[in-house]
């Protein structure tokens, strides 16, 4: 088995933690045109800025969206076969970094209580929840939190995530073996093998 390329982290001999995202927030990024998912990530490393999107937010802020789950959670949300949202290529940060940074646990509500119970400029941290419709709307399992605005983050702030030891090759050789990050884990070594 090979061991992760890490820096500023060391696992015990041999192993890894049970959750090595405990503590952390993660984002991931996706393709867009003409960029692969790897670029992006690799274009964020060098920016050393995780820049905010209003994609998908109805308030139509610029945010930047995060799980609060453990690594062996986040299987589900990077599987193969639902990948229109997510790709398994982001960036885990501290969360007591990002909170110093402004992030906070988005508020799960039907919009209109929360509109009755909110000021319009903090709408942004809401997530609509609705389990008297059909299908139901209810993303509480991916533990969201967002930040208004992008974050920057320096090397020993962040580590990267990549689908296998592959992309984490393909990391460090685009950083000439000096990625500007704490590591790169690739997360299919993390996960149990599916049944």
């Amino acid at each position: 088995m090979r061991k992760p390329k890490v820096t500023g982290w060391k696992p015990g001999p041999g192993e890894l933690p049970r959750d090595p995202g405990h503590g952390m927030l993660t984002h991931f990024t996706r393709a867009s045109h003409p960029a692969a998912a790897i670029d992006n990530l690799a274009a964020i490393l060098s920016d050393g800025t995780i820049r905010a999107s209003a994609r998908m937010i109805r308030t139509r802020r610029p945010v930047i969206c995060f799980f609060d789950a453990a690594f062996e959670h986040l299987a589900h949300v990077v599987d193969s076969r639902a990948r229109r949202r997510y790709e398994p290529f982001g960036i885990a940060v501290s969360k007591r970094y990002a909170f110093k940074m402004g992030a906070r646990p988005v508020i799960y509500l039907p919009w209109t209580e929360a509109a009755t119970i909110l000021p319009p400029e903090q709408m942004w941290r809401v997530v609509s929840l609705d389990l008297g419709r059909s299908p139901a709307i209810d993303w509480t399992f991916e533990r969201e939190w967002r930040i208004a605005g992008d974050l920057p983050f320096g090397p020993r702030d962040a580590v990267v995530l990549v689908e296998d030891w592959r992309d984490a090759d393909e990391i460090y050789a685009r950083f000439d073996g000096h990625p500007p990050c704490a590591g790169v884990l690739p997360l299919r070594s993390l996960f149990p093998p599916r049944q």
